[in-house]
């Protein structure tokens, strides 16, 4: 904990560094505190073993700072601080005492929003010299080497006697917090409170094993610290800033003329009134379009879907007339001689593959069983979304997949010629841009050749 206490302030002096460079109106000062302190509580570990207890006293403490004129100043801060720490373990045969003299170089940062009135915290890092005087026996009364000697060895004494008169010094770190008030541009009541804490204190003395030989002799006091509160002044040296020169009296400019009202045409543009406009132009014939049932409309959109209906041979067509009557059997021969034969593959929206490639492909080539195939033509095609050039190129994968699925079932890549018409050939004519089931298709036509005589049964 003493160490990271120790850190902070030291980062804490650090923080303040890249400020001093934004100073406004440095300044030293002086500064002379005069209080009451007292040390903390205090473990002693070596030769003598105990704890002690702090009385209060006189302290003082004098400094010398520079003011950075950001809220920011930096001092060198001397302090002393003698207390009694009475009986070691209230031994009644002990005594301790404790001098503290600290320098410490202080980073203070004062809050300057309240008036004359200035709270202050701060931080200070330095080092602690530490003079202790230290003695324990264990002789009932009389002087060394009278009659009645107990030797007893002392509860707080690793001899019969000890006797400790030393210093040291050791690093340490402070806080502070104050509250300043300006009587004058140059001097500052202040008060303070102080918390100081040192790293352990080692002193050297002597220790009395038996009556009449000494040895020498160590102890520790740990964790050295003390409390504070102390007023003074502080004086700070120079003429204070004068006052800034008023600002100059600057003669309001004329108002600024009315800003002209304009017209919003037709158009968007404006104008300064409703003649200056460029003339609307006439509007546009109103297109109409004709539906397959013979209704007018703006946009073929807006046609109603056609029925179709699925012929007995399993044929789509728009007209139930259009079917080959039904039957129930047909000739080969008569299906050969019908020299052509075909089926359409539907695709959905801007796909190159249908699930009904396959069926289709497997049943237009059933008749190959009884009939000779010349040659199969496969066509793709596309409705009118998008550009040409990418129907274009979605229609020839679209004739791709129905020929993949030809050569799958046997048939002689030879006998095929596949090609993709785009968006030129509609089973249903419409606007640019317009979705339609029957126009995104693929068409395969297959060239017969009779072989007569055999049945079959009709699709």
């Amino acid at each position: 904990m003493k160490h990271m206490l120790l850190s902070t302030a030291a980062i804490s002096i650090a923080l303040a560094i890249p400020a001093l460079a934004h100073a406004d109106e440095p300044g030293w000062y002086l500064r002379g505190n005069a209080g009451y302190g007292t040390h903390t509580d205090i473990d002693i570990t070596g030769d003598v073993i105990g704890d002690v207890e702090s009385e209060g006293n006189a302290t003082g403490s004098v400094g010398v700072g520079y003011e950075f004129g950001n809220n920011w100043r930096l001092e060198v801060d001397a302090a002393q601080l003698f207390t009694n720490l009475g009986a070691v373990s209230q031994f009644p045969n002990s005594t301790a005492k404790l001098e503290t003299t600290t320098g410490f170089l202080n980073a203070i940062y004062d809050f300057n929003d309240f008036g004359r009135w200035e709270p202050y915290v701060g931080a200070g890092v330095g080092i602690v010299r530490g003079n202790a005087t230290v003695t324990a026996h264990d002789f009932p009364s009389g002087p060394l080497g009278q009659a009645g000697v107990t030797n007893v060895s002392t509860p707080v004494c690793s001899g019969v006697a000890c006797s400790f008169k030393d210093g040291d010094t050791g690093l340490g770190w402070q806080l502070l917090a104050g509250l300043g008030y300006k009587v004058s541009e140059n001097l500052t009541w202040d008060t303070n409170y102080r918390y100081m804490n040192s790293n352990n204190l080692d002193f050297l003395g002597t220790v009395a094993p038996t009556l009449g030989s000494t040895t020498a002799g160590a102890m520790t006091y740990e964790d050295v610290g003390a409390h504070s509160l102390m007023t003074g002044f502080r004086y700070k040296f120079g003429k204070s800033a004068p006052a800034p020169a008023p600002a100059p009296i600057i003669a309001a400019p004329p108002p600024l003329p009315a800003a002209p009202v304009y017209y919003t045409c037709w158009d968007g543009s404006q104008e300064l009134s409703a003649s200056d406009c460029a003339p609307q132009p006439a509007p546009e014939p109103v297109r109409q379009v004709q539906c397959w049932d013979g209704s007018i409309v703006t946009d073929a959109a807006q046609c109603p879907v056609q029925q179709t209906y699925t012929c007995p041979d399993g044929t789509l067509v728009y007209d139930q007339n259009q079917c080959i009557a039904t039957r129930s059997e047909v000739t080969i021969g008569e299906l050969c001689g019908q020299e052509y034969r075909s089926e359409t593959i539907y695709y959905e929206f801007n796909k190159a593959r249908s699930a009904e490639t396959q069926s289709k492909i497997d049943r237009i080539l059933d008749i190959g069983q009884f009939c000779n195939v010349e040659s199969i033509s496969v066509v793709g095609h596309t409705d009118t979304v998008g550009s040409a050039a990418y129907n274009q190129r979605l229609s020839e994968r679209r004739a791709q997949d129905a020929r993949d699925e030809l050569v799958r079932d046997g048939v002689d890549p030879s006998r095929i010629t596949a090609s993709g018409a785009g968006e030129t050939q509609l089973m249903m004519p419409t606007a640019d841009n317009v979705k339609e089931d029957l126009n995104r298709r693929t068409e395969v036509l297959i060239r017969l050749s009779s072989t007569g005589g055999m049945m079959m049964p009709s699709n």
